[in-house]
C-alpha cells in the first residue's frame, strides 16, 4: 500500500470537496483529494452528444441567489446562460393536456383556489424559518415532525389540486412527500424567495445554465489539485495527532481532514475513533432522492417552432417534469425529464429497450412524434457513489435534533457537501458554500497550529 503525506485530505472530488481542495491550496496549504469515481464531478456530468455538444445529466442549474455559486464560476472563467423558457408550459394531471403562460396552470376554478392559497400559506411560513438555521424558527418544534405530505393531506382537498401538487413535490425532492420533513423544505422555499421561485426560471432557482455543462467548474479546478480517482475510501481515523485516511492501495496522513461525499455513503466509511450520537443519526435520517434523469436529443428544438416552451408537468407516464435542455445556439433539440420517487421502480423492472420506448412516448405524447436522434439516461439510484439524487433530505423529527450542530468539526475531521448546509441544501451553490466554509475552518485551525518562526 502506497503511503502519501498531506496538510489536508479531502475525500470526495465533486464540487464541494474539490472547492474545499482549491481554498486550501489557496492558503498555501497542501490538499489531497481522493475519489472513488473515475471522473471528477460527483452529482454533475457531462455527457457528449456529438459535434462538441454536451448534455448534462447530473446537477445544471445556476439559481439567481446562488451567492457563492456564480462568483466561483467567474473566477474559473467559465460564462452561463439563461434557460430557454419563452412560450407556453403544458400539464397533464389526468384530465387532458392543457397548456399555460405564467405561474398558474389552467385548471378548475375550485383546484384554482386551492393553489393559490396553498402557494400563499407555503410563502408566508417560509418567511418564518431562517433558510441557514430552520431550527430556531419559532415553529420548529411542530414543522419538524411534520412531512410534506402530512401538509397535503391538510390543506388539499380536491383531486386535481393533490395530484398536482403532489406530482410537483415528488419532482422537486424525488422521494415520497410523506417521508419528507416540511421545515427543510420551508427553508429552502425561504431561501429561493417564493414556491413558485423553486421551478422558476428568471428569478428563480432554475434561472441559467453552464456553458459546456456544470461538470466544467470540477475539471478546471481539478486540473489545479492533486485528486487520485478510483480511490474510494474506507476508514477515517483521528489518531489526535494525525487523521490516517485508509483507501484503496493507498493511505494518507494528514493534520485535517475533510469529509465531502453525500451521507448515505459517508455513513458506509469506518470512523475509528468514533462519530457523535447526532452526527450519526443525521447521517442515517438523510437518505438520497430516487430519481433517473433521461435526455431525448433531437435535430432541432422543433417544440419551439410550435409556441412551446420544453416545460411540462404530467402525473401520466413514468416522466413527471420535463425541460427544454438544447445547447446555447440550438443547434440540437434536446429535452431532459425526471423519472423521481416510486416511478423509479416501475420502469427499472422493464427491459433498456422498453424503457427507452415508453420514456420517448411520454415525450411524444406532449410535444409531437418527431424522431429523437439520441437517447440518454442516468439512473442515479444505481450509481455506487452517489445512491440517489437530487440530495439526501431530512426525514421527519431530524432537523431540530441533528442539524444545529451537525456541520460541525468533529476532531481534525471537517464535513462539506451540499447537505451540510441549508443555503441553497442540495443544490451547487450549496456544495460550494459548504466546501469554502469546510477550507476557512481548517485553515483557522492550522494556522493556530503552526509554531511561529524563530527569529
Amino acid at each position: 500500500m502506497e503511503h502519501r503525506e498531506a496538510d489536508v485530505v479531502i475525500v470526495g472530488a465533486g464540487l464541494a470537496g474539490l472547492t474545499a481542495a482549491r481554498r486550501v491550496a489557496q492558503a498555501g496549504l497542501t490538499p489531497i483529494v481522493l475519489e472513488a469515481r473515475d471522473r471528477v464531478g460527483g452529482r454533475t456530468v457531462n455527457e457528449p452528444i456529438g459535434d462538441g455538444v454536451i448534455c448534462e445529466m447530473g446537477g445544471q442549474f445556476v439559481a439567481n441567489r446562488d451567492t457563492r455559486l456564480r462568483p466561483l464560476l467567474a473566477e474559473l472563467g467559465i460564462d452561463i446562460f439563461p434557460v430557454h423558457d419563452q412560450g407556453k408550459h403544458l400539464l397533464d394531471v389526468g384530465r387532458g393536456i392543457k397548456s399555460y403562460k405564467g405561474t398558474l396552470p389552467k385548471v378548475a376554478p375550485r383546484t384554482l383556489l386551492e393553489l393559490g392559497l396553498a402557494r400563499l400559506r407555503l410563502d408566508r411560513s417560509a418567511k418564518k424559518v431562517p433558510a441557514e438555521a430552520p431550527w430556531t424558527s419559532k415553529h420548529a418544534a411542530e414543522w419538524d415532525r411534520t412531512s410534506i405530505g402530512d401538509w397535503l393531506d391538510k390543506h388539499i382537498s380536491t383531486r386535481e389540486g393533490r395530484t398536482l401538487l403532489n406530482t410537483a413535490f415528488n419532482a422537486l425532492w424525488a422521494s415520497d412527500p410523506h417521508g419528507t420533513n416540511i421545515l427543510g423544505a420551508l427553508a429552502r422555499v425561504h431561501e429561493a424567495g417564493s414556491f413558485d421561485n423553486l421551478t422558476g426560471t428568471k428569478g428563480g432557482v432554475l434561472q441559467d445554465r453552464v456553458v459546456g455543462g456544470a461538470t466544467r467548474a470540477a475539471d478546471v479546478m481539478a486540473a489545479e489539485l492533486e485528486v487520485l480517482l478510483d480511490t474510494p475510501v474506507e476508514s477515517v481515523n483521528d489518531t489526535g495527532s494525525r487523521v490516517e485516511v485508509e483507501a484503496r492501495d493507498v493511505r494518507v496522513s494528514a493534520r485535517r481532514a475533510i469529509v465531502a461525499v453525500p451521507p448515505v455513503l459517508a455513513r458506509r466509511i469506518r470512523f475509528d475513533a468514533g462519530l457523535p450520537e447526532a452526527r450519526r443519526k443525521a447521517l442515517d435520517n438523510l437518505p438520497p432522492g430516487q430519481v433517473i434523469k433521461v435526455a431525448v436529443v433531437y435535430d432541432t428544438p422543433f417544440w419551439r417552432e410550435k409556441g412551446l416552451s420544453g416545460r411540462a408537468l404530467t402525473s401520466e407516464g413514468p416522466v413527471s417534469i420535463m425541460f427544454d435542455n438544447s445547447p446555447p445556439d440550438g443547434s440540437l433539440g434536446v429535452l431532459i425529464g425526471f423519472i423521481p420517487g416510486p416511478r423509479v421502480a416501475e420502469v427499472m423492472r422493464l427491459s433498456a429497450g422498453e424503457r427507452r420506448r415508453v420514456v420517448v412516448e411520454s415525450f411524444a405524447r406532449l410535444f409531437g412524434p418527431e424522431k429523437p436522434v439520441q437517447y440518454l439516461e442516468k439512473n442515479w439510484v444505481a450509481d455506487p457513489w452517489s445512491r440517489g439524487c437530487y440530495y439526501g433530505m431530512p426525514t421527519p423529527g431530524i432537523v431540530t435534533e441533528c442539524f444545529p450542530t451537525w456541520a460541525d468539526p468533529v476532531g481534525a475531521i471537517h464535513w462539506a457537501g451540499t447537505e451540510t448546509t441549508f443555503l441553497s441544501l442540495g443544490g451547487m451553490n450549496g456544495a460550494v458554500t459548504s466546501g469554502e466554509r469546510a477550507a476557512s475552518e481548517v485553515v483557522a485551525a492550522l494556522s493556530v497550529d503552526v509554531e511561529p518562526a524563530v527569529v
